[in-house]
């Protein structure tokens, strides 16, 4: 028998999977009110904040034309996107960005001076935290005409996020009422009608509902200074999102052992995160009394808001990302809304993996409350079964009516986050879910692979073929925005392949 030797190429390589993603920060400008100096050709300013880029604004060609957005509050900017226009690209040289408090544009400070940029293209300029209510884009000069595809607006809400809570304390002594420790004032008025205070008790409590999840730098603590400036003595500052125990369960902040009468003290949170914000003092016999409590820190990301979300069914126009805008709209128009089916579910894409902390869900308040009751809320990677087979967060027994529960996930991995009601006859109805956690995750795997081939990887376009298969492999399977690249280049080994006859078995190939 004559045996025939043919030589495969077996090539060993290693390849770098590496899952990159960006900050998914929530633009300010899009919730805010634009207006510009002039409007040509129904090009308004609304365009800019519009999330497409096949649109833009347009002035008439003017002297100083202008461009504002009214973010409606004071931010601390960190920073701003222009996005420029991919023809007449012009029409954005020369533009001066302003951030300030001043409806006169020329009197807010200047974040940054836009010389040029290239047609359709981005550009970001920092701009360190700066303070102001307006952004500006304004191109000084006579004959000028301004035109903007997208403009971002990314930063925090800036100044004390007492003042819009809304407080309650374990008990009141006669009109020393629980809001009155967020009315704004440290000193003028403390004297028996600027305080909130307890009656004697065991552990009395103070609480500030911020009405959304904050992260939380600083708490500042005003004592009374006309008499008991004890009464502060040894309280506990704690923060968090559970009501459990009248949120004296959650996280500690700070212990305030003494506070001088009428002196306000600092206590840093490191960036806790949390809704509530509550003072107590443990022990018999206790009253706790507050001049002012103030809370600074910035609004912890709402991952859900740059998520796509997905339902097994819809009822109506109760669409499915009706559950993620925010709650602008709960009452009919707000919310979303399967059919009566076996097992509905609904599923938020984050479009990256993160580490989730905690999932807020909110129910209607119109009807039909019990909905929501038994839903499972389902954490992981897998869009096997809908989504519905990953690791299971919390279960809802029930929510009321209009109201909103948190639920801890404890840092579950995942880029979907599920809601489903097992079960036949069922309908599930949301109409705000809020996920918060930290990331996005940088994932990071070196995978040894071993190929059969004839072709010779170590060519260079070989290689980038074989990781554009791979990656379109892993798009299907849902992971994207994954960069994949070689760590090394492949390596060959030969090995020998027996061609025997067909009708008989060399033993030793067996």
């Amino acid at each position: 028998m004559k045996k025939l030797y043919k030589f495969l190429w077996f090539l060993l390589g290693f390849l770098l999977v590496e899952e990159m993603a960006r900050g998914q920060n929530e633009n300010a400008a899009l919730w805010g009110r634009t207006s510009q100096s002039s409007t040509y050709a129904g090009a308004g300013p609304e365009k800019a904040v519009d999330g497409l880029l096949t649109s833009f604004t347009h002035t008439n060609e003017e002297t100083n034309p202008w461009w504002r957005v009214d973010l409606l509050k004071v931010y601390k900017v960190n920073r701003v996107t222009i996005t420029n226009r991919p023809t007449s690209s012009f029409r954005i040289n020369g533009a001066v960005i302003h951030i300030g408090n001043f409806l006169d544009i020329y009197s807010n400070t200047i974040c940054g001076v836009i010389s040029t940029l290239e047609a359709g293209a981005t550009a970001t300029f920092s701009c360190g935290g700066m303070v102001g209510r307006y952004v500006v884009v304004h191109i000084p000069g006579n004959q000028k005409i301004l035109s903007i595809v997208e403009a971002g607006v990314y930063g925090y809400l800036a100044g004390n996020r007492a003042l819009g809570g809304a407080t309650t304390q374990s008990s009141t002594s006669a009109d020393w009422f629980a809001e009155r420790a967020i009315d704004g004032n440290r000193g003028l008025q403390q004297l028996y009608t600027g305080c909130s205070s307890t009656l004697h008790e065991t552990n009395p409590w103070w609480r500030l509902d911020l009405h959304d999840v904050y992260r939380v730098n600083k708490v500042v603590i005003s004592n009374r200074k006309d008499c008991c400036a004890e009464q502060i003595n040894g309280a506990e500052i704690r923060i968090g999102n559970s009501l459990e125990n009248n949120g004296i369960n959650n996280p500690l902040c700070a212990v305030i052992p003494a506070i001088p009468a009428g002196e306000s003290y600092n206590y840093s949170c490191d960036g806790l995160v949390g809704r509530y914000v509550i003072i107590h003092i443990p022990g018999d016999w206790k009253i706790l009394a507050l001049c002012e409590v103030e809370v600074y820190g910035y609004l912890a990301e709402n991952l859900a808001v740059a998520g796509a979300a997905i339902q097994s069914s819809t009822s109506a126009d109760w669409f499915a990302e009706k559950a993620i805008d925010r709650g602008l709209q709960q009452l009919y128009t707000g919310c979303s809304s399967t059919l009566n089916e076996t097992n509905p579910w609904w599923r938020l894409d984050l479009r990256h993996v993160y580490r989730v902390s905690r999932v807020i869900v909110t129910n209607r308040k119109d009807c039909c409350a019990e909905q929501i009751n038994g839903a499972e809320i389902r954490i992981g990677n897998s869009l096997e079964n809908n989504g519905t087979n990953n690791p299971l967060c919390a279960v809802i027994p029930a929510i009321p009516a209009g109201e909103s529960y948190s639920y801890s996930c404890d840092g579950m991995e995942g880029r979907y986050v599920n809601l489903i009601i097992p079960g036949d006859k069922k309908i599930l109805t949301l109409c705000e879910v809020k996920v918060y956690g930290e990331g996005p995750c940088l994932k990071r795997s070196f995978v040894k692979l071993l190929f059969h081939s004839s072709n010779d990887l170590t060519d260079s376009t070989m290689r980038e073929n074989i990781l554009k298969q791979l990656g379109s492999a892993l798009a299907d399977r849902g992971f994207t925005d994954v960069t994949l690249r070689w760590s090394q280049t492949p390596k060959q080994e030969v090995m020998q392949k027996v061609n025997a006859d067909k009708r008989r078995c060399d033993k030793s190939m067996q």
